[in-house]
């Protein structure tokens, strides 16, 4: 996926209220003209790669076919019922087949030959949901999030790309991956990205979840759950534990 298109996709904030958008009233939609008016028809410079929440594969399909499925016909795990604040690692052969399946359903992307080289840092369960976050050189990585209950057609939603961003310091977290997106299953927020050496552990304080665990690994962070508290990204404040026992808060932003 192209630095560019990945800016695009930053900008595809749900915040302006629905009723508002046909008529080009809303904020985003008059952001949106002044942009197209104000775009200099030359070839744009290239610019930092968002990388915000995308949806992929077969959720993608069936909205673009027009097909409209019930979840008694699909499956799947309706209103994120099965997720938890607590994740449980994926281990061994089934960490094996879900970073595989991740490479998968970001394929499509056309950073095969990244993702095929990519190692999975992170691979989580929430009840029913498996977050896996691949890690590659340069600063490159992928994020999955999918329903495994569902029987018909996936559940998933993404991101994929590589950062310009710094390394933290080690007991810094630096944020590339920060949004809202939305599922079959409804919206779900989520925050991931690098950690310092000295982090051992991260959490953040969720409004209506209470606290959510992050896991961690090879530098790595991500934590998710359901709504859209995070839409629109902005400040985030996550605790973070240190390998000495202190514990610190520490805001992430995109």
């Amino acid at each position: 996926m192209t630095d560019d298109l990945m800016t695009l996709v930053r900008s595809l904030d749900p915040a302006d209220p629905a009723a508002a958008v046909p008529t080009g009233e809303g904020v985003r939609a008059r952001a949106d003209l002044a942009r197209i008016l104000a775009t200099d028809p030359l070839p744009a410079p290239r610019r930092r790669p968002a990388r915000v929440l995308v949806a992929a594969a077969a959720a993608v399909a069936v909205v673009a076919t027009g097909a409209v499925l019930t979840p008694s016909v699909i499956g799947g795990d309706a209103a994120f019922a099965t997720w938890r604040p607590l994740p449980q690692k994926v281990v061994g052969t089934a960490r094996t087949e879900a970073a595989d399946r991740c490479r998968d359903e970001l394929g499509d992307t056309g950073a095969t030959d990244a993702l095929d080289r990519a190692r999975p840092a992170v691979a989580e369960q929430r009840g029913a949901w498996t977050l896996v976050l691949l890690s590659g050189t340069g600063g490159f990585s992928g994020l999955c999030i999918t329903d495994d209950s569902r029987r018909l057609f996936g559940d998933m939603i993404g991101s994929v790309g590589t950062a310009d961003v710094p390394a933290p310091g080690p007991r810094g977290l630096t944020a590339t991956d920060l949004g809202t997106g939305s599922l079959d299953a409804g919206d779900l927020s989520l925050v991931a990205g690098l950690a310092g050496d000295d982090v051992v552990a991260v959490a953040y304080a969720s409004a209506e979840h209470g606290r959510v665990e992050a896991s961690l690994g090879e530098g790595r962070f991500a934590l998710w759950f359901p709504g859209d508290e995070l839409v629109g990204g902005g400040v985030v404040p996550l605790e973070v534990t240190y390998a000495d026992g202190s514990r610190a808060r520490v805001d992430v932003a995109l």
